[in-house]
């Protein structure tokens, strides 16, 4: 078995969550006319489209919540691979031999780009043409800047090494104020799962006490009242509500990734933990 093949195709969803679609499709797809065949025309129905969302959208969620933990991990040991790679510079040597000394020492999770990036020095790839490489696999901005003005210094044949610590510097400041940020945006994103908290407890009071009662109303008034209470079937409004707290809740958790992490699809996973609040809550009620 080709290992190295492996190992790129396990690489694939972190690169770009959005390709673990590629499975998660067709796999609901699959789940999905499954389900409608066995469950047509019954309540299970619900459960089957559901979970097919689920199965759709569960793996590029946590796959992209993945990447938004190893791209922090990296950024946070940046700026001292640059300040390094400064140093050795600033004593005369190349930054391809500089490269290759900074390889040997530990930088979390950066490590492994950087050995990556020494190796396609080594087999004779520009020092240029593997920063490049670096920062398309990361895609950052913070990376990316970094990444160009190092190349353009190299280029000027400027004082590479200030240019470096200055550079260093600047994504160490830029690092911190994006960790404010998304501190200071924690408090909305714990505002979205309140509201879809209280939102659930409406919902699920008005199920448990309001439609028992107005059910037993129409049955007491009988043929004396209108056609709304005679007709009143509380399961039809119990599923009503229960539908619209699984958008509710998909909805919120998208809303939750673009303000915490800036991107919607961030929110993916806080759409799965509140779909599945939503279908426990109402499973509970349904055997209390």
């Amino acid at each position: 078995m080709n290992f190295n093949l492996v190992k790129k195709i396990k690489a694939i969803p972190t690169e770009n969550p959005l390709y673990a679609m590629i499975l998660s499709i067709p796999a609901a797809i699959i789940f999905l006319l499954s389900g409608l065949h066995a469950y047509w025309n019954t309540p299970l129905v619900d459960d089957v489209v559901i979970f097919t969302v689920l199965i759709a959208v569960t793996p590029p969620g946590f796959a992209q919540y993945y990447r938004y933990v190893r791209i922090g991990r990296i950024e946070e040991c940046f700026p001292d691979f640059i300040r390094d790679l400064a140093e050795i510079k600033r004593s005369g040597t190349m930054l391809p031999r500089g490269l290759r000394a900074v390889a040997k020492g530990e930088y979390g999770a950066l490590t492994p780009e950087i050995k990556k990036m020494d190796a396609m020095v080594s087999w004779g790839i520009p020092f240029e043409e593997a920063l490049k490489d670096f920062a398309k696999r990361v895609k950052t901005p913070l990376v990316t800047r970094t990444v160009s003005l190092i190349i353009q210094a190299e280029r000027a044949g400027a004082n590479v090494p200030d240019i470096l610590e200055v550079a260093a510097k600047d994504a160490r400041e830029i690092k911190a104020l994006e960790d404010e940020r998304r501190g200071s945006m924690a408090i909305y994103v714990a505002i979205c799962y309140l509201a879809s908290f209280v939102f659930l407890f409406v919902i699920m009071i008005l199920s448990a006490f309001f439609l028992p009662v107005m059910s037993e109303a129409g049955a007491s008034i009988g043929g004396a009242g209108g056609i709304f209470l005679r007709e009143f079937d509380p399961m039809v409004y119990t599923r009503l509500f229960f539908h619209t707290a699984i958008i509710q809740a998909f909805a919120s958790g998208l809303v939750a990734g673009q303000m915490g992490e800036g991107e919607i699809t961030a929110g993916l996973k806080h759409s799965v933990i509140l779909i599945l609040i939503v279908y426990g809550a109402f499973v509970f009620m349904q055997y209390v």
